[in-house]
């Protein structure tokens, strides 16, 4: 005696997980049996007159202020956590983040610090450092790839090496073998730049939800100094532990 559309059906699966929700068409079927296994259930309780009955009500109450609350948070938060604001914290991010300094580099790594020498002689009469590294360097990763380290930070390598890596300049080659807890570095510095900053649209998602939460605790507070709070014990006397007044750090014992 209802019609039942297909909207409704698709509604009925909000609180499935992601899965299954993603693959409406496919499972339609199934969430049409359970929606009319729900619907058939719901008025089997309605014809007992279950409406009515105090625990139906309280719950009722309970999902009315859940759901106020969720329109009403959304709604503020559509107002501040608007898409100038996620530019502007964006912005800032970057103002006190600027991103770092990076290196590419090679480097031939040897056992002793003669063995050093020795290449950097070489190279200074003209031989290939890539050439160089793939038959003589300790690092048969890199010495494979005629040395390569790719891009990096000064922060992710040896202070040793990585102090003489950014006091080169690009296309220069350590004069005097670097020693490292690794052995003896000769290293070719390639290029150096400023690290990329990471788009707006990488960082949107992770923005908005730090100010979505800076929003909502913002909002109670501020609701907290319009209300009067008091904890009560079970036999109705004020708890020793009050909640702290705004502003206030807590004491010890209310921590």
């Amino acid at each position: 005696g209802a019609d039942v559309t297909r909207q409704e059906v698709v509604d009925s699966a909000a609180d499935l997980p992601d899965q299954i929700r993603s693959q409406i068409d496919m499972v339609f079927p199934q969430l049409l049996n359970r929606y009319i296994g729900l619907k058939l259930l719901g008025d089997k309780g309605r014809s007992e007159n279950l409406a009515e009955d105090p625990e139906v009500k309280k719950l009722m109450g309970e999902y009315e202020t859940q759901a106020i609350r969720q329109v009403y948070v959304t709604r503020y938060l559509d107002k501040q956590v608007t898409e100038e604001a996620v530019k502007a914290r964006y912005e800032k991010k970057l103002q006190d983040n600027p991103p770092p300094e990076e290196v590419r580099a090679a480097h031939i790594l040897v056992k002793t610090e003669d063995q050093g020498k020795a290449i950097i002689d070489q190279l200074k009469g003209g031989a290939d450092f890539a050439a160089l590294a793939k038959e003589k360097s300790e690092d048969k990763g890199s010495g494979a790839n005629g040395g390569e380290l790719g891009w990096f930070t000064k922060d992710v390598m040896v202070k040793e090496f990585a102090d003489a890596a950014f006091a080169m300049k690009p296309e220069e080659f350590s004069h005097a073998p670097v020693k490292s807890q690794f052995g003896y570095h000769v290293i070719k510095l390639e290029e150096r730049r400023t690290q990329p900053a990471p788009s707006l649209d990488s960082q949107r998602e992770q923005i908005r939800a730090e100010l979505s939460e800076e929003s909502v605790q913002a909002l109670v507070q501020n609701l907290r100094k319009e209300a009067n709070v008091e904890v009560l014990t079970p036999d109705a006397k004020p708890a020793e532990n009050q909640p702290p007044a705004e502003g206030q750090q807590p004491t010890e014992g209310q921590q």
